[in-house]
């Protein structure tokens, strides 16, 4: 018997177990992020994403993400910022144009949006339908 600490339980130590945890450990990083990542894109339930811009840069001191739009954009949508390593899910609770509040934006557009956590310059934004 052998204690697994994962579960937290004795079982019988297997060969296929062993050979999969084998196999698992051997993974790189990069494979591990890429496997992150299909599981969150599988989590979607059922959500479309659509591709509506790019970070163009991120501003740390006051937490804003500067957006270039490629499509439609209003307050109250449900937003994906994805850098390739990561995906962070946010709703749209206010944007602005040149410092001013808007309600939507639209394609060419380039928006100011709050985000605590920071990205990268260069992530997608897809809204979520």
């Amino acid at each position: 018997m052998v204690y697994d600490f994962m579960f937290g339980f004795k079982r019988k130590k297997s060969r296929d177990l062993d050979s999969t945890m084998e196999s698992l450990n051997a993974l790189d990083e990069r494979e591990m992020r890429q496997i992150r990542k299909n599981i969150e894109t599988s989590s979607h339930h059922g959500s479309q994403r659509n591709e509506i811009g790019e970070v163009e840069k991120y501003f740390d001191r006051i937490n804003v993400a500067a957006i270039k739009l490629t499509d439609r954009l209003s307050v109250g949508d449900t937003v994906e910022i994805d850098d390739g390593d990561e995906t962070l899910r946010l709703k749209i609770s206010s944007m602005q144009i040149d410092r001013n509040d808007v309600s939507e934006a639209s394609e060419g557009d380039s928006i100011g949006v709050k985000i605590k956590h920071r990205v990268s310059e260069g992530s997608r934004v897809y809204k979520l339908q």
